[in-house]
């Protein structure tokens, strides 16, 4: 099943989000912390000095909390007490006036829950700025990945989907926790064929990180073991990630980082 082309969980799932966000603002939860720092801190060199940021799929807000940007705009299906504004990535409208005038958009873990991905791509493309920026991190759908939804019976993966295709959703776009985390894999490790269907978008950086790193967090949105560690070790693993992941990508990977710019 593992190496199966498609794979989907038993029942659907169900997350807390202000757990999630209370997790992350214990102090008491550093492993946690460590991951989404490494995950949002390099957005700073993008984000500096830009005025309209909007991030889709916020979740629990760790974005703005982590980068300390007020120009940060928080965006999410469900309106928690700390997003700015309820947008459905699914159905991107941000009106007229703001064709051309987004400086950055953020994408954090939230590509993969968008039942149509080409779409979204080409509607924030839309709204952004020349030069402007779509700043991803995406699960990567390596053999440790699938092995973990698998065993833990938690999100789907498909490669049967044409993920190009902007015109048919690949799930329903009415159920939030729906997920295809093959999107990455699919989209962007072919970067040819992406900007063969993405013309105004150019690939700046793809690449894939975190293993180790992910497993010891202890869970961003789902609470899991995890060891306690000091920033000292969290590096050395994330050194040992890299490692890993240089030798053996297709294995070890399962995270990817992507970095797109409209020409």
């Amino acid at each position: 099943m593992i190496f199966s082309k498609e794979f989907k969980p038993s029942k659907s799932k169900k997350c807390d989000i202000a757990e999630s966000r209370k997790r992350f603002k214990n102090n008491k939860n550093k492993n946690l912390r460590f991951l989404l720092e490494k995950r949002f801190l390099w957005m700073n060199k993008y984000i500096k000095n830009k005025k309209y940021i909007i991030e889709l799929g916020s979740g629990n807000g760790a974005c703005k909390d982590i980068l300390k940007n007020k120009n940060i705009i928080l965006t999410d299906i469900q309106k928690y007490q700390w997003i700015n504004k309820k947008i459905d990535m699914n159905n991107l409208k941000l009106g007229v006036k703001n064709i051309n005038k987004v400086d950055i958009f953020i994408i954090n873990q939230a590509l993969h829950h968008c039942a149509n991905p080409a779409r979204l791509l080409k509607q924030m493309s839309k709204y952004l700025k020349k030069d402007g920026l779509i700043l991803i991190n995406e699960p990567e759908i390596s053999f440790f990945l699938r092995l973990f939804l698998y065993l833990l019976d938690d999100e789907a993966w498909s490669f049967k989907v044409n993920i190009f295709n902007s015109k048919k959703n690949i799930f329903n776009p009415n159920s939030v926790w729906d997920a295809n985390n093959a999107t990455a894999r699919l989209l962007f490790r072919d970067e040819n064929k992406f900007h063969l269907y993405f013309p105004k978008l150019n690939i700046e950086k793809n690449k894939l990180n975190e293993f180790l790193t992910f497993i010891n967090s202890g869970g961003v949105v789902q609470k899991t073991f995890s060891v306690p560690i000091n920033r000292f070790l969290f590096c050395i693993m994330d050194y040992i990630d890299k490692i890993l992941i240089f030798l053996f990508p297709s294995i070890f990977a399962l995270g990817r980082y992507v970095i797109l710019k409209k020409k």
